[in-house]
């Protein structure tokens, strides 16, 4: 009888070890297949995963821009960002409570996992049938987003730049400069400080 009583409790032991062991590896393996798929993910994907939501915006807007004007304007808006295509797009849509009159824009990005970058365009409801403007290209460092484009203001070349930064879950602030001197200096003539609405 005792014989027959420690067979039983070597096997409830074994296959209380064997289950174990299963469970664990099931674990590692469904560990690893969370990794893997993070590991497949480029980085910089989520670079913009910050902006989603809904946001109040405080804008300082130079009146005239490369003309060494120091007069500005300032208004409120809003954005609402929004991921698409499993997160390698997003679109921010604005509005824009300027003296005289409100107007919306759109800011489409997409994002390049070959080369880590986004690239950024603009659309404005007052000039609907508008070519769109060359798109700004970039990425972060450092917790800081930086946007290049070669452009044309009044016929003449410029090089344009965004940066997003001071980024936290309720805030962020963002700002457009322009340069005549391909980089050498920069004129800031747009900057918003966003808050976080939900």
């Amino acid at each position: 009888m005792k014989i027959r009583q420690r067979i039983a409790v070597i096997l409830c032991l074994g296959i209380g070890l064997v289950s174990s062991v299963f469970t664990v590896a099931q674990s590692f393996r469904g560990l690893g297949q969370e990794m893997s798929h993070a590991d497949r993910e480029p980085p910089g994907l989520h670079d913009f995963d910050f902006l989603v939501g809904h946001w109040q915006v405080h804008h300082r807007k130079l009146k005239k821009r490369l003309v060494n004007s120091h007069d500005w304007i300032e208004f409120e808006g809003t954005l609402f960002s929004q991921p698409l295509m499993g997160g390698y797009a997003n679109v921010d849509d604005d509005v824009f409570e300027v003296p005289g009159g409100t107007y919306r824009g759109v800011a489409p990005r997409s994002f390049d996992a070959k080369s880590g970058q986004w690239s950024i365009w603009w659309m404005d409801s007052r000039t609907p049938l508008a070519p769109m403007d060359p798109p700004v290209r970039g990425s972060f460092h450092n917790g800081v987003g930086t946007f290049y484009a070669d452009d044309t203001e009044g016929g003449k070349p410029v090089r344009l730049r965004f940066l997003w930064s001071q980024i936290t879950p309720t805030s962020c602030h963002w700002e457009q400069a322009e340069s005549t001197d391909v980089g050498k200096t920069w004129e800031t003539d747009w900057i918003q400080d966003l808050k976080r609405v939900q």
